[in-house]
């Protein structure tokens, strides 16, 4: 008996270690840069790195972080199509109470820098250099007057991370290049560059979502819903509580890495950095 229970035990442990080095090779598989082939490359690259990722912090103190919020509008436009009305309500009183929870957190925790809220569906316009006519208010309701007058900004959405197929790209080819990595974890927070691409540590530029699957994994909520007070019922990744964690935890990390990196001079810079600065 005691044999068969130390060989459970070994299993045990091997298991562990096998589940422990997956997860490590999760982890590095978000953040491994691939425009490198030797040691030399390797060296430019951390470099290049770590000079964009002190400028990027420095410009955000004096920037802004606009949100990417989702409507869900082609599941809600199906679901009408087929004449189910009510699940298309249902379904839309849960997008906005997810949407609602996510900008309520951001506005409480983020004190970083200034932050902007928008609907997924206006990324093109913003990128075109919209400032105005874009932004929602505390009801999620666009607001004309909201003007975003801040030059340097990145996107902050809900995504996943990828293991990046592009590298640093410069910005005269950025719009015409996407990321095709492969996802590795679905994050509370991915941050962005303009063009969309998941920024590069050692910016800190993505929260884990730490919600595990099982029982009581939704949570039920009240929102105020077409004029009437509605239950909803979202993954306790949306709620209230999970979000201002998460996002508490973005913010913390951006003073923490803004404190401890200086900015770069301009001036003293290698010119082949420039391009990549934006």
């Amino acid at each position: 008996m005691a044999q068969l229970s130390g060989k459970k035990v070994i299993i045990f442990f091997l298991f562990f270690c096998v589940f422990v080095l997956a997860k490590a090779q999760e982890e590095s598989e978000i953040y491994r840069p691939k425009d490198y082939k030797d040691r030399a490359q390797f060296e430019k690259f951390r470099k290049r790195r770590m000079i964009i990722a002190a400028w990027q912090i420095n410009q955000l103190k004096e920037g802004a972080i606009v949100v990417r919020l989702k409507t869900n509008q082609k599941l809600i436009e199906a679901l009408r199509k087929q004449g189910n009305e009510s699940l298309a309500i249902e379904k839309e009183a849960e997008q906005f109470a997810i949407d609602k929870n996510t900008l309520d957190a951001y506005r409480k925790q983020l004190t970083f820098c200034k932050v902007y809220f928008m609907y997924s569906y206006s990324s093109d316009s913003l990128l075109q250099g919209a400032k105005t006519g874009i932004f929602l208010d505390s009801n999620l309701i666009v607001d004309p007057l909201i003007t975003m007058n801040e030059k340097f900004y990145l996107i902050a959405e809900r995504d996943y991370a990828y293991n990046s197929s592009i590298g640093f790209v410069k910005e005269d080819s950025a719009k015409f290049v996407s990321e095709h990595g492969n996802p590795v974890k679905e994050m509370a927070v991915v941050v962005k560059n303009k063009y969309s691409h998941q920024l590069k540590a050692p910016f800190p530029y993505y929260v884990k979502d730490k919600t595990y699957a099982g029982a009581n994994a939704d949570v039920t909520e009240k929102i105020i819903f077409n004029g009437s007070i509605k239950e909803v019922l979202i993954g306790k990744q949306f709620s209230k509580e999970k979000l201002a964690l998460y996002i508490g935890i973005l913010n913390d990390n951006l003073i923490q890495f803004h404190q401890s990196t200086p900015k770069p001079e301009l001036d003293k810079l290698d010119p082949s950095i420039l391009p990549f600065l934006y």
